[in-house]
């Protein structure tokens, strides 16, 4: 390209600041592999061949894409480009993950998100296969040797009631519990888990003729009075919850915490990385109901799974 443009040796290897010599031999050597000349060389004037002129725009192609292809590097680097996939519950996915995406897109648009929600454990099998580069859930104790934890937030438990229900209590009780028309959660999700560990009994008499999976049908059939609902104070956050009355539980010991999980041992990828840096600058300014309380553990510090298997509530 430089002898092309330039029209002679000299003034070419100059431009690539190196010696004419090792110019020549350079292009002589690349003759010679191709068996084709590509300039016919006069004491005055270089010019290029047929077969020169027909090589030239694929040579300009790919060092145009090779160029390209270091500059996005360079960029993958820097943690300002590239594929981030995130798998996560939909509480926290339609609550937090919004406000993060809309900064990322702000401050980094040449990084692009995947973005999967799902239960609980449903995270926790997708991050374990690597499925993923992140999960945001609650622990329920599966994959402790492969999962790197670091908690976001803890969320107390309480009731999700329909507009209007004459019966809404300042908080909520064990009580309470059995007499509410209470719809039942999918058993992998983080309140089934945190219900039946800590409130086996209650949990057995909840109603379970309606089994609800998704975060959107739960708020859906609560609107239409079809009955309440267990929800922690993060899913209470939801846009869509905020104009139906939310108590907490009485027992303080019943949240739900939620984790960032990664792959113990497998290093994030710098565009990862910074979803995760906007996250937790994002996290302590949203809007959550009460109930809700953000985490202050240092970036980067992951917490033993070990402890959190055996100790944690939720």
């Amino acid at each position: 390209m430089a002898v092309a443009r330039a029209g002679n040796f000299t003034a070419a290897a100059s431009s690539l600041h190196l010696t004419q010599s090792s110019l020549t031999k350079t292009i002589r050597e690349l003759e010679q592999e191709i068996n084709l000349v590509l300039f016919e060389r006069t004491t005055r004037q270089t010019h290029m061949t047929a077969t020169g002129q027909t090589f030239l725009p694929n040579a300009v192609r790919l060092l145009n894409d090779f160029e390209l292809t270091l500059a996005d590097l360079r960029a993958q680097s820097h943690g300002t480009s590239g594929t981030v996939r995130i798998a996560a519950g939909l509480a926290f996915a339609s609550t937090v993950l919004p406000r993060v995406l809309r900064e990322l897109q702000a401050r980094h648009p040449g990084i692009s998100v995947s973005l999967t929600d799902d239960t609980s454990g449903g995270v926790i099998r997708r991050i374990s296969s690597g499925e993923v580069d992140i999960g945001i859930g609650s622990y329920v104790g599966a994959a402790v040797n492969v999962l790197a934890i670091r908690r976001l937030l803890r969320a107390r438990l309480g009731v999700l009631f329909p507009a209007g229900y004459v019966h809404v209590p300042s908080q909520v009780s064990t009580e309470d519990l059995e007499r509410y028309p209470i719809m039942k959660d999918v058993e992998d999700s983080s309140i089934a888990t945190s219900m039946r560990k800590n409130l086996p009994a209650t949990w057995s008499k909840v109603d379970n003729t309606i089994t609800v999976t998704n975060l959107d049908l739960q708020i859906s059939l609560v609107r239409e009075g079809v009955g309440a609902c267990i929800l922690s104070a993060l899913a209470a956050s939801h846009p869509s919850a905020r104009a139906m009355p939310f108590r907490l539980m009485e027992d303080s010991g019943l949240y739900r915490d939620v984790y960032l999980f990664t792959r113990k041992g497998v290093s994030l990828s710098p565009a990862a990385t910074t979803v995760v840096k906007i996250m937790e600058e994002v996290l302590p300014h949203l809007n959550f109901v009460e109930g809700v309380s953000v985490d202050e553990t240092p970036s980067g510090e992951d917490q033993d799974a070990e402890r959190l298997q055996g100790g944690e509530k939720a």
